[in-house]
């Protein structure tokens, strides 16, 4: 059966990409086989689920086919703790008829990250 293995993301900055999954997801840069080109493998849950290559580009991302990627299901008070704490901007949100809420964050390069917690009944 197919699964998601990873997500690729073309980045200027690798390093305040990698600061701004490590802030809003507990993530942790790990282990990148020795490509040819630049760029970090960020670990969530021990897995290397975002691989970033750092590419020269003049602007943020442009809008296009990808609206955002979600992580999920996080912790509610710690992890709107550490989104302020980073500083990044975000709103909270809520998939319809289910317990799921959903912090949009703005991130680096235009980045939109969707992290998911489980809301309490009848919030």
């Amino acid at each position: 059966m197919a699964r998601l293995d990873h997500i690729n993301i073309h980045v200027v900055d690798g390093g305040r990409m990698v600061a701004f999954f490590t802030a809003v997801l507990g993530a942790e840069e790990g282990f990148r086989p020795p490509f040819g080109s630049p760029g970090h493998w960020v670990y969530v849950d021990g897995v290397p689920a975002i691989h970033l290559d750092v590419v020269k580009r003049e602007a943020d991302f442009p809008k296009g086919i990808v609206n955002h990627i979600a992580f999920g299901v996080y912790e509610f008070e710690a992890t709107k703790a550490r989104i302020e704490t980073a500083g990044y901007p975000y709103r909270i949100t809520g998939i319809p008829g289910t317990e799921i809420g959903q912090f949009f964050v703005d991130g680096p390069e235009g980045l939109l990250l969707e992290v998911q917690f489980r809301r309490l009944s009848g919030s």
